[in-house]
């Protein structure tokens, strides 16, 4: 996945903007996430001033293919996340801790493969269902939802003894 890289090398102060599209091959690199199909474009601009250097990235695009939490039909889930960044010159590179990216003072590159992913990530919700009193029909599997009310079991929990001896008690 070369293609998400930002070259440092010869540019002097200014702005210099680039947008990536990431699609499902991007995801192929990531095994463990439950995201695998994506229409999603970032871009980014890079500030230079003083060799001061500053990144913000901005990542809006869909989620296909996700179970909704309550029908399991599949739905597709809108994504935006922005997230500005402050480029440091470190003998550590290659890694990046919360705002700052660390690079070698030796790189002409960025690669944006992990804060890319973890953005997208960090940006899907952990709920994950239908609009609510959706006017184009978005709605939950109906047939599906009384299924679920059909067959699942609601148990009223059921009191310690001990407990209920103390409800006879009364405060005089």
């Amino acid at each position: 996945m070369t293609k998400y890289k930002i070259k440092l090398n010869g540019l002097k102060d200014g702005s210099y903007k680039k947008s990536f599209v990431i699609g499902d091959k991007f995801f192929e690199a990531f095994p463990t996430t439950e995201i695998k199909c994506v229409d999603i474009e970032a871009k980014t601009t890079l500030d230079i001033e003083k060799k001061k250097m500053e990144l913000l990235i901005d990542v809006n695009g869909i989620v296909k293919n996700i179970p909704c939490d309550l029908c399991t039909d599949k739905i597709n889930i809108p994504i935006s996340h922005k997230t500005n960044f402050i480029i440091k010159k470190s003998e550590k590179s290659d890694f990046f801790d919360d705002n700052i990216i660390y690079i070698n003072d030796n790189d002409k590159e960025i690669d944006l493969n992990k804060i890319l992913h973890e953005m997208i990530v960090l940006a899907f919700p952990k709920k994950r269902q239908h609009k609510l009193n959706s006017v184009n029909g978005g709605e939950c599997d109906k047939e599906m939802i009384n299924l679920i009310d059909k067959f699942s079991t609601v148990e009223s929990p059921k009191m310690d003894p001990r407990w209920e001896a103390l409800k006879s008690i009364k405060i005089k």
